[in-house]
Order: C-alpha cells, then structure tokens, then sequence
C-alpha cells in the first residue's frame, strides 16, 4: 500500500506526490479525499493493454507529472487467479495484464515493463 501525499483534486483526478521524489501522478479518485497538503495511503491499480518482461533501466513511472502511461519495476506479487501483478515502481502498482498474458509468466522478481490502457486507479486505504 503506498503512502501519498494529495497534491490537488480536480474534474474526478487526484493527484499525488511520492515523497521522497518529485513523481506527481494523476489518477482516477472517489470524491472523498483529503485536502491538499494532508497524507494520505492507499492502493493504486492499473489496467496494461501492453507488458514486457525487460532487463534495463530503473524502475520509473512516464510522465513525472500528469497521468501515468508507461511504468517499469519488479514484480512483487503474482495473483495468477486474478491474471494481476503488483509491480514496485517509483509506488506499488496492483497491474491487470492483458489477456495474451497471464500473471504465471512474471515470477517475483522479474522485471516488467507495461503501458497503461487507462488512467489508473487510485483506492483509499479504508
């Protein structure tokens, strides 16, 4: 579960700040947020129409500011039955894969690469 801090709210999009870097991502959000400014910890998910297994580069999320399109990390947890990942970027990211590819073919550890098919997620903790 990543730990977020709201950076403004805005047309149905939060967007959030990863502290400890200068990510400031937008996602779909509830309407009941904190304000600007305040904490906040919660899961975000994204649906790939793309994943590749890669051997280079760091994990990062494109484009620092705005809405995330294409992420890259290490494969954390599998959920074969659910066909998802849960990929450590610069955030933890929960990944439904597309149906050419099933969650079994990523173990932990590997590292993926995936462009996003919509504006991910983001789920307050409750």
């Amino acid at each position: 579960m990543g730990k977020f801090i709201v950076d403004g709210v805005a047309d149905g999009l939060v967007t959030l700040r990863t502290p400890g870097n200068n990510y400031r991502s937008a996602f779909k959000a509830p309407a009941t947020l904190p304000a600007a400014g305040e904490p906040v910890t919660g899961t975000i998910r994204a649906t790939a129409w793309k994943i590749e297994a890669v051997s280079d580069g760091g994990n990062y999320v494109e484009p620092l500011i705005g809405r995330p399109r294409r992420m890259q990390g290490t494969v954390i947890a599998v959920n074969a039955g659910a066909n998802e990942l849960t990929v450590k970027t610069p955030y933890e990211v929960v990944v439904k894969l597309p149906e050419l590819h099933k969650a079994s073919e990523f173990p932990v550890g590997s590292r993926v690469g995936f462009d996003n098919l919509e504006i991910p997620v983001f789920e307050p903790a409750a």
